[in-house]
């Protein structure tokens, strides 16, 4: 389920990745996930969301994001 829209698709339609040391990555294995659709990288409610997750910068939060969309 889509931490943003809350729609529930197939894992490989999203993005898993997790908040480890107040960063966001992909997920490595080992701790908690979550899935972001593909849809929600570009939505507005997105950068709260993270904040309220990791506890980040809003500009660098929605950097590290496209970064990993684009790998």
């Amino acid at each position: 389920m889509c931490v943003v829209c809350r729609d529930r698709l197939s894992q490989q339609d999203m993005l898993r990745l997790q908040c480890q040391n107040n960063t966001i990555q992909q997920f490595s294995g080992i701790g908690r996930s979550f899935y972001i659709c593909k849809e929600c990288i570009n939505s507005k409610k997105l950068d709260k969301i993270m904040q309220r997750i990791c506890k980040k910068d809003k500009n660098q939060i929605l950097e590290i994001i496209r970064k990993i969309k684009e790998m």
